[in-house]
């Protein structure tokens, strides 16, 4: 791979999401956040954390679709490259398992352990900081423009309402870590 990780994913995640637009916006700008937070992390974990955010939508390219649930397309496509690290963390940020549940996709998403780390919950932090287009909002903006772009009886809106306290711990721990390094992100 020559590359670190993290420049790895990038080039991935250009190649794969750059045709996609928003979607490309919306990653570029989850990729900005996470390297803001990257000193509050080893470099490795750091590195893996920056990677992840280039990573965490690319189930989204239609050539990486098997089943339709980005996390899951992501993460099959990652784990089929020996990335296992990277594929656990994107088949689950942003609570995925409460959409995967409703879209019948449990067991497939259990194949994936789920990382219960400091670098899973930054993840979900940084993808909650911007929304669909690339803008940094806040968590309660990010769950208002998500059902209001799928409004109230989508999967992707019930699933966002049944993942809500866990995806408000994540941001809780996220922020508590990034006031014990000092870092501010705005």
């Amino acid at each position: 791979m020559g590359d670190s990780i993290d420049d790895w994913a990038a080039q991935v995640a250009a190649q794969y999401l750059e045709p996609l637009g928003n979607r490309w916006k919306h990653v570029q700008a989850v990729a900005q956040v996470a390297c803001a937070l990257q000193p509050a992390f080893s470099p490795s974990d750091g590195a893996y954390l920056l990677a992840a955010a280039y990573l965490h939508d690319v189930g989204y390219a239609p050539e990486l679709v098997v089943t339709g649930f980005h996390p899951l397309d992501g993460a099959i496509y990652l784990r089929s490259l020996g990335m296992e690290r990277l594929a656990c963390l994107v088949a689950h940020h942003s609570g995925a398992c409460f959409e995967a549940e409703l879209r019948g996709l449990a067991k497939e998403l259990a194949a994936y352990p789920r990382e219960r780390s400091a670098v899973a919950d930054a993840l979900t932090y940084c993808d909650q900081m911007c929304d669909a287009i690339g803008r940094r909002v806040t968590f309660r903006e990010r769950q208002s423009d998500i059902h209001r772009r799928y409004g109230s009886t989508h999967i992707v809106s019930q699933a966002s309402t049944r993942a809500y306290p866990s995806l408000t711990l994540s941001v809780a721990r996220t922020v508590r870590r990034l006031k014990r390094y000092g870092i501010s992100v705005s």
